[in-house]
């Protein structure tokens, strides 16, 4: 009779089971460890490719930005150079407005005095015109007092070319010899007598008479117009407007 031995052969297939587990057991390990690897790297890899998109993509956002920036600061240099163009050309607009109002000036302000002088036969003449700043003032002479008046009540209507005319007059008696050459009236030479032809006595008297007509004087008023000028504006400027108190 032959026997079997059970317990041997259980025993042996127990081991075999046991054994077949644990590798199944380390082999799920395994998997699941290389499967948790490659999720890792897939993941990785995405994250990087998409980090390197996004930073592409930023990297050229801030090109484009700074080439933007480059335009306008070029734009604002190119406008701060215009303005600065045009500030000059104010300046130098403004320059020459005021040479021409300076070359204007006087040329006005004779022609206003000249064509408000006496004419005719009127004894006038003016001695001296200064001019400092605004202030302006004129200086002459004449025989008669009412030319005078009539000269510097005629600079009042001057289209406000003068303003604030204050008039001095001051009378001197003159010796007709110092003022012969104002008056075109000359009176006839008078023929020296022949002394041989005079007593002693018309001699005396023909003396007395030269001496007398030496000694002859006029009055003569100086005058002096003081005054303010106002030069004429150039083309284009305006008057300043009143401020409102």
């Amino acid at each position: 009779m032959i026997r079997v031995n059970l317990l041997e052969g259980t025993a042996e297939h127990r081991v075999s089971v046991q054994k077949t587990k644990v590798a199944a057991r380390r082999g799920q390990q395994i998997f699941m460890l290389v499967s948790a690897i490659v999720v890792f790297l897939i993941a990785v890899g995405v994250d990087h490719l998409w980090t390197n998109n996004a930073h592409a993509a930023a990297q050229a956002d801030l090109a484009r930005e700074e080439e933007e920036s480059k335009k306008l600061e070029a734009d604002i240099q190119r406008k701060n150079d215009l303005e600065a163009e045009l500030k000059q050309l104010d300046e130098r607009i403004k320059v020459i407005k005021q040479l021409r109002a300076e070359q204007k000036g006087p040329v006005a302000m004779l022609s206003a005095i000249n064509e408000r002088m006496p004419g005719g036969q009127a004894d006038f003449r003016l001695d001296a015109i200064v001019q400092k700043g605004n202030h302006l003032q004129i200086i002459g002479s004449s025989l008669n007092q009412q030319v005078i008046a009539d000269f510097s009540r005629q600079l009042e209507f001057s289209n406000g070319l003068f303003s604030g005319l204050q008039l001095s007059i001051e009378g001197k008696e003159v010796k007709l010899d110092d003022v012969s050459d104002r008056t075109e009236k000359k009176e006839p030479e008078k023929k020296a007598p022949d002394k041989r032809d005079l007593s002693a006595k018309d001699a005396a008297a023909h003396e007395a008479d030269k001496k007398s007509d030496t000694a002859d004087t006029t009055r003569v008023f100086q005058f002096t117009i003081d005054c303010d000028y106002n030069k004429p504006r150039a083309e284009g400027d305006k008057p300043a407007a009143p401020q409102g108190k």
